[in-house]
């Protein structure tokens, strides 16, 4: 029989390679097979028992242990490959202790037992975890290292399904693990990771609001086959910081701004800070006006998030910084300029040659409102100056009138209630741009029944 079919048959007999001195002992009785068990030794005790010996003496080791014990396995794999492809040379015959034999067996065996329970031991990454807390106490979040964890899943993941070290720091993220799919060569081991990864649960019910001695849990759920160790540990809140009182009046310090002008000033705020709850006079205050707000809900909650709780919740800002009308240069320039207006469309008329009476009014101006707006196209400041008038309409019929019924020398008067003025006017440098105006008035068609009408 051939050297080579020979070892062969004694590896799938014995279970192991040749030794130097079994290789020089079947040479010399020419590979006879019928000689296996004996030159192994099999005659003297039964492998199954050696086998069941060693493997009772399998303990747990570390790392670095299979580490060491492969290198061993390795040199003594290697030396005898040396041996073996030597020259033979002639040597007197010496049979191998049967305590040897069993003891190289033992070794082999406990080192295939810590292989294979290093390869399926479950990625633990409960040491990855960092739970961190933050905020104040009452108002605190807890986060956790979520991009670090998953990471070191990923790639431990991926070397659990087949991945060298050097790929799996590749795959941290799913697009680059779905182009492995296309590629037979990563095919199966890329669609193994992937289904471990889908199946994969972390939750971390860390909500808001939380405080000093408040329970968090952190899980870890792999699913089903997935080599995962699942992960569920629960940690108490602590480190938060005390929140501080803060006043209205430093919070809302130039954030509550007013405009306009003594009489008809608005007010301007953040309404999703500040809400109004008394009556909203904008258009119309004055200095020294109170005005009543309240913060919003939502801005108590975000302060409380940054350390500060507000001392009440309502408060009272006093109009103020409102300039007077008077500060503006040409307003009576603008204001003098009306009373034309109300003359042109309310002009006395005599009957003529062929009317049949005279047509006149009389004109009284009753109140003015001036209002001040900012444009928030250009921002420019823009005024609008109106009077309003009670007008009395006379007509008096200077010759008889068949189709009015009217005769020589009948009265009759009306009384109407109107406002004349210029709207939108710009103010440049204080002082109002008398060109360009645009005119307002009352519909001479509209019947206002008094002035408070109008």
């Amino acid at each position: 029989m051939k050297k080579e079919k020979y070892a062969k048959l004694f590896k799938a007999i014995v279970g192991r390679e040749l030794t130097p001195q079994e290789f020089l002992q079947a040479k010399k009785n020419d590979f006879d097979p019928k000689q296996i068990k004996k030159i192994a030794g099999l005659t003297v005790e039964n492998p199954d028992t050696v086998s069941e010996t060693a493997s009772e003496r399998q303990v747990p080791v570390s790392d670095k242990t299979v580490e060491k014990t492969s290198e061993k396995i390795k040199n003594i794999t290697q030396l005898t490959e040396d041996q073996v492809s030597q020259p033979s040379k002639p040597a007197t015959k010496k049979k191998v202790p049967t305590k040897l034999i069993v003891a190289i067996v033992a070794v082999l065996v406990v080192a295939a037992g810590i292989f294979g329970f290093v390869k399926t031991r479950p990625v633990d990454v409960t040491k990855d975890i960092k739970v961190t807390f933050s905020g104040y106490d009452g108002y605190g979040t807890a986060t956790y290292n979520s991009d670090k964890v998953h990471q070191i899943i990923t790639e431990k993941l991926a070397a659990k399904a087949g991945f060298s070290k050097a790929e799996s720091h590749q795959l941290i993220s799913m697009n680059s693990l779905s182009g492995n799919l296309t590629n037979t060569k990563y095919r199966a081991k890329a669609t193994k990771l992937m289904d471990w990864i889908s199946d994969l649960s972390i939750t971390f019910d860390a909500g808001s609001n939380l405080k000093n001695g408040d329970k968090v849990t952190f899980k870890i759920k792999p699913g089903k086959g997935t080599p995962l160790k699942a992960v569920d540990k629960t940690y108490t809140v602590k480190g938060l910081k005390k929140t501080k009182k803060v006043s209205a009046s430093s919070l809302t310090k130039g954030k509550i701004t007013f405009s306009g002008y003594n009489g008809n000033g608005s007010v301007k705020y953040d309404d999703n800070k500040f809400e109004i709850i008394s009556n909203d006079k904008s258009g119309t205050l004055s200095n020294g006006d109170e005005l009543e707000f309240e913060f919003t809900q939502d801005y108590i909650d975000t302060l409380l998030t940054e350390g500060k709780s507000v001392t009440d919740k309502t408060f009272e800002v006093k109009v103020s910084g409102l300039k007077d009308i008077n500060d503006k240069s040409k307003v009576d320039t603008l204001y003098s300029k009306i009373p034309e207006l109300v003359k042109e469309d309310y002009k006395d008329k005599p009957a003529g040659e062929y009317g049949s009476y005279d047509l006149t009014y009389k004109i009284e101006p009753q109140k003015y409102f001036i209002k001040f707006s900012e444009d928030s196209y250009d921002d420019e400041t823009r005024l609008s100056l109106v009077i309003t008038y009670k007008i009395t309409k006379t007509q008096t019929w200077v010759k008889d009138d068949t189709w009015d019924n009217k005769k020589k020398g009948d009265v009759e008067t009306k009384e109407i209630y109107t406002y004349f003025g210029y709207q939108n006017v710009k103010i440049y440098k204080d002082a109002v741009v008398l060109s360009d105006l645009s005119k307002t008035y009352g519909s001479t068609w509209s019947n206002y029944l008094d002035i408070d009408a109008v």
